[in-house]
């Protein structure tokens, strides 16, 4: 009887799953997004331990000469609370340095929310990238 008890009990705490454990957003995502009417495009590669977030996004084709893309952005913060994703980096327009902040809420393979970057909000989606 005790070993069937054990089993049963389990099984049953395998099914009260805490809600604000952190979900794997490790890996590969594709990241585009609309801020102060410019698109744009992100590949992003994320490490998670914990809800603590860690990687670097790197900027696709920006289509503005003043801008190159390639660059790539090490995460100065990431965190990720149930479905809750977010990150910041550090990024730049000509000489002016400003944080870029995501807030994202993740559904399965898929991430969508808002950024804000120097004073502008946007939006922004992102998909898993299979690896």
């Amino acid at each position: 009887m005790n070993s069937i008890a054990g089993v049963l009990g389990c099984i049953a705490s395998l099914c009260m799953i805490d809600p604000a454990v952190a979900q794997d957003a490790g890996g590969r995502w594709a990241v585009a997004g609309t801020v102060d009417g410019k698109k744009f495009t992100l590949d992003c590669r994320f490490e998670q331990a914990g809800g603590s977030l860690t990687g670097a996004c790197i900027d696709g084709p920006t289509g503005d000469s003043k801008v190159e893309g390639g660059r790539s952005h090490a995460l100065l913060e990431g965190r990720v609370v149930g479905d809750a994703v977010n990150w910041s980096y550090e990024s730049s327009y000509l000489f002016i340095k400003f944080n870029v902040n995501y807030a994202g809420v993740r559904d399965g393979d898929r991430i969508s929310g808002t950024v804000t970057a120097a004073g502008k909000t946007g939006t922004f989606t992102a998909h898993r990238v299979p690896p």
